[in-house]
């Protein structure tokens, strides 16, 4: 219980000053969530750009992601077990100043080396944000509001990503490659200051700290009580098979669009970028209000999250074998929709699984797990089956089923945190 829960006699503007404190971090994150998206695929934008200058191949431009997630996921738990011993605040500033300095970084390179140096220090950066930024918003909240709560902070992904395509492009086009990057980079700065004045709240201020919980342990030891953690391991499996499937259909679904189903490169792209964009912000925005409305307890929203993946899986079935453009933008609006409203509750799940003191810990390698399993191999296997196929005819037809079919599996894995 929150100090002030526990003192009928606080003056309320105690308590309007502590909910003004939590709506400011709820700002604030989110705003540097939607940086944090944005930054990510500014490269996605400018690959033709890239390749010109540095007469780069397409697997070199692709390693400039792959080296940014590496560097991402392995950093993740570090933070996570950091955010234990020093202001979280504190941290939060120092990784968004780090991946701003590193993006502008990014745009005063001279060599494709120096470039991969510098993606690799925003994954730094970022994993520091990714892991505490959720932690210490849920100290700000009560768990039957921390589904709703970050629901909001999650809705900026879609909206992030969409705004880099958007805005990589024009500056690109209106001035050179280096001002995308100089552009992405200068906003994290002023953010970056900001975050030292956010109030980092008590932690486990609302909660019931789990009594195995550890408090100060190694990593060996958090490690170990993650893994006796039902509600983590349940959340985190279904996770995995939802990054796995959402992953492929990010990358391929344009190029499906174009290769299997005859459309434009520009009707293709701009399609899709229009609907995860709209299906995002919708979806995640009403799964938390869904999961706030039925309790934010644990096993209500695991239940939201199989109930999703129900309608999610056949409907991106529809999507990938219709021949009709209506029916293929509706199974992949349903789809979509259904799949983001699986985000605030089941990150929700993650964080009141553990005591405070593990909390950016369990982001942490909840993130290296999703990303390890999850997008990382995906596009890859997908890729493969596609290329063994193709002599056969239907090879990114048929490679493209593993997405309704991981999203199957893992309204399954869900399904098993049903029960209290």
């Amino acid at each position: 219980m929150s100090a002030l829960a526990q003192q009928p006699g606080t003056p309320e503007v105690a308590l309007d000053g502590a909910a003004r404190s939590a709506r400011t971090a709820l700002i604030t994150l989110t705003a540097i969530n939607l940086l944090n998206y944005l930054d990510r695929y500014l490269v996605a934008g400018i690959v033709e750009p890239l390749k010109k200058h540095f007469g780069a191949s397409d697997s070199e431009i692709g390693l400039l992601t792959s080296v940014f997630l590496l560097v991402y996921m392995v950093a993740s738990p570090i933070f996570g077990l950091l955010a234990r011993r020093m202001s979280r605040t504190l941290i939060l500033s120092t990784g968004v100043l780090i991946w701003s300095l590193a993006t502008i970084g990014s745009g005063l390179v001279n060599t494709l080396t120096q470039l991969l140096i510098a993606r690799a220090i925003v994954g730094i950066g970022e994993a520091a944000y990714a892991t505490v930024g959720p932690a210490l918003l849920a100290d700000h909240y009560r768990p039957a509001r921390r589904a709703a709560t970050l629901s909001i902070f999650y809705a900026a992904i879609p909206i992030g990503t969409a705004l880099s395509y958007v805005c990589s492009g024009a500056i690109a086009s209106a001035f050179d490659w280096r001002a995308v990057f100089l552009a992405g980079g200068i906003p994290g700065i002023l953010l970056g200051v900001v975050c030292l004045f956010l109030k980092d709240p008590p932690r486990g201020q609302f909660d019931e700290t789990p009594a195995a919980c550890p408090t100060r342990a190694p990593m060996r030891e958090s490690f170990a009580f993650l893994w006796k953690s039902r509600e983590f391991i349940v959340a985190t499996s279904g996770y995995i098979f939802f990054t796995f499937a959402f992953g492929a259909l990010a990358v391929w679904m344009p190029y499906f669009l174009q290769s299997v189903r005859g459309w434009s490169q520009t009707s293709a792209t701009t399609t899709f970028g229009i609907v995860i964009v709209a299906t995002g912000l919708i979806g995640t925005l009403s799964g938390g209000w869904i999961a706030k409305r039925l309790g934010g307890e644990s096993h209500t929203s695991m239940r939201l999250c199989t109930m999703c993946m129900v309608v999610a899986a056949p409907a991106a079935a529809v999507a990938l074998t219709a021949t009709s453009d209506a029916l293929i933008l509706i199974g992949l609006a349903v789809a979509s929709t259904f799949s983001f409203a699986t985000q605030g509750p089941v990150n929700a799940v993650i964080i009141n699984s553990v005591g405070s003191s593990l909390r950016a810990f369990a982001i942490g390698v909840s993130v290296l797990l999703i990303h390890l399993f999850g997008d990382v191999p995906s596009p890859w296997i997908v890729g493969e089956i596609s290329q063994a196929g193709a002599s056969a005819g239907g090879g990114l037809a048929r490679a493209m089923t593993l997405v309704p079919a991981a999203m199957v599996f893992s309204a399954v894995a869900w399904s098993f945190g049903w029960r209290k």
